[in-house]
């Protein structure tokens, strides 16, 4: 009925049993260590995402801080320059060309432009800045 000896069937069946075994260890163990590359990977992506964020962080603040600073120079010029005489009051006709004699209202405007540039400026240099901490 058998053409080979039952004992011969059984040693056949415990080879394929341990290969199958064999087989399932070397897969769990090629997994563990993918699991802790991984684990490491995302470890190293977390630390350099928080140095990154550390960064732009440092780069916001001082952008804030400078920010700040040209505001606190604006609200000065601005009160220095209330003192000046308005337009109407001294009408010159053009001539200097130094700043000195332009009325309260067009050195406001100007100061205020001024300003502003500086501040777009101020955030140009923080967008570079950044850039260049990710590269």
């Amino acid at each position: 009925m058998f053409p080979l000896p039952i004992l011969t069937y059984v040693k056949i069946g415990l080879v394929v049993i341990l290969l199958c075994g064999a087989g399932y260890c070397g897969y769990a163990l090629e997994a563990a260590r993918f699991d802790r590359y991984v684990a490491r990977q995302q470890a190293a992506t977390q630390k350099a995402q928080e140095e990154h964020q550390a960064a732009a962080d440092q780069i916001r603040k001082d952008k804030d801080a400078q920010i700040t600073s040209i505001n606190a120079q604006l609200v000065d010029a601005i009160s220095q320059l209330r003192k000046r005489p308005s337009r109407a009051q001294a009408a010159s006709n053009g001539q200097g060309g130094t700043g000195a004699t332009l009325s309260a209202e067009d050195a406001e405007f100007l100061e205020r432009e001024a300003a502003r540039a500086d501040i777009i400026r101020t955030g140009l240099d923080a967008c570079y800045q950044q850039y260049d901490a990710l590269k």
